[in-house]
């Protein structure tokens, strides 16, 4: 969802609301590095809405989060 959303600030804001919030609630010790995600998006909505030249999404950061979470996926069949 970060990748389709990446160029709007609203629905990035809001996703890294929400993954804070879970950071916070499994305090930072997750299987998930949702600290990490909270981060991708805040880098980006932040800069889209104060700057003229805003940051790139950070995709290698965003592609790391991916591979650690794919293990707690459900397996296709």
């Amino acid at each position: 969802m970060i990748r389709d959303y990446s160029d709007n600030a609203d629905v990035l804001e809001y996703l890294e609301s929400f993954a804070s919030s879970l950071a916070y609630m499994t305090d930072f010790k997750g299987p998930i590095p949702w600290s990490n995600i909270a981060g991708v998006c805040d880098q980006r909505y932040y800069s889209m809405k104060h700057s003229d030249r805003p940051t790139p999404l950070n995709t290698e950061l965003l592609d790391d989060c991916e591979k650690q979470i794919q293990p707690y996926l459900p397996k296709a069949d």
